[in-house]
């Protein structure tokens, strides 16, 4: 389906332009680069849109868990019956709820997505502190992904009403957050802990889900494969891999190869340090009083929004009009 066409000039939005995205202007973040970027359908910002609410959905449902009122309790400093807890949890899950129905209907998604990104931002600052500082840390917590995906749900959402991306500010930012969040995560894969200790995340999550379960299998798999290889080796191509998309993602080049390259990392991430996320996993407890549907696979999922942006199929479809 086409896009409606736009229902002022570009000059008239200019002069109503929020305070937002006149501070990304004015840091030279205007908009996608038309000449990169790929026809976005409505169908495509559907599904992803789809796709996210299903997951805050899910997030929703976790929040009403044993777990995470306990993880809630522990972090309001209160036992279980304090009425504290149960306000708090009700009202996290209802808000998830209210961001869920909203992108899941299409209706409000402008305002929810906003929800969305203050959640996220709330998550990350107020109860992860900003991330893990540990020595074992090897990205900056499950709450700023968030953040940066809602960012892109707003961004395409933004598309519906005007399909020029060259002053869509909100997308750019949010490629470009998310190649800074890349790029944190790569320089956390080059401290020394992460290099001599890479193997102990994938042996700990073997151990937790159970040596002989199916998880435990296919985490024995990429033990077996990565001391082949050389783990520090292995070690260092995940950190180069990631500063690679980092440097990709923030100057909006080579996206087409490297989209599916972050696809592919971050679900063979979540598929075994994290231990496939959720409250389901047998490793699942976290320091946090929070039950996400996980920090990698959220990576994915918003490498999904620059799957639309930048479609890797056009590569297949240009080698084939060459020959």
């Amino acid at each position: 389906m086409d896009y409606a066409a736009p229902t002022a000039t570009l000059e008239s939005q200019d002069k109503r332009l929020p305070w937002l995205r006149r501070g990304l202007r004015a840091l030279g973040i205007a908009g996608e680069n038309p000449a990169l970027i790929s026809p976005v359908s409505s169908l495509g910002i559907d599904v992803m849109r789809i796709a996210v609410g299903l997951v805050v959905l899910y997030d929703s449902w976790a929040s009403l868990t044993w777990q995470h009122k306990t993880q809630m309790a522990h972090f309001l400093g209160v036992g279980m019956g304090n009425a504290w807890v149960a306000l708090v949890v009700a009202a996290i899950s209802f808000l998830e709820l209210a961001i869920a129905v909203s992108l899941l209907s299409g209706r409000g998604v402008q305002a929810m997505g906003w929800a969305g990104v203050a959640y996220g931002l709330a998550v990350w600052i107020l109860m992860e502190h900003g991330g893990d500082f540990g020595q074992d840390a090897t990205d900056p917590g499950v709450g700023l992904p968030y953040a940066i995906m809602f960012l892109f749900v707003v961004g395409a959402d933004r598309l519906r009403r005007d399909k020029d991306a060259s002053h869509n500010e909100i997308l750019a930012f949010a490629r470009v957050a998310f190649g800074l969040l890349w790029g944190y995560d790569a320089i956390l894969k080059f401290q020394p802990y992460f290099l001599n200790h890479y193997l102990d995340y994938l042996t700990a999550a073997q151990k937790d889900v159970g040596a002989t379960s199916w998880q435990g299998i296919y985490d024995q798999a990429w033990i077996a494969v990565s001391a082949a290889i050389g783990a520090k080796l292995v070690a260092v191509l995940v950190g180069a891999a990631e500063a690679v998309l980092a440097i990709g993602l923030i100057s909006g080049r080579g996206l087409r190869v490297l989209g599916p390259i972050g696809i592919a990392l971050s679900l063979v991430i979540w598929t075994t340090a994290e231990e496939w996320g959720g409250p389901y996993s047998a490793g699942a407890a976290t320091m946090m009083p929070m039950v996400l549907f996980g920090t990698a696979i959220i990576y994915a999922l918003t490498f999904g929004y620059v799957w639309l942006l930048y479609n890797p199929l056009e590569l297949i479809g240009a080698g084939r009009t060459k020959r």
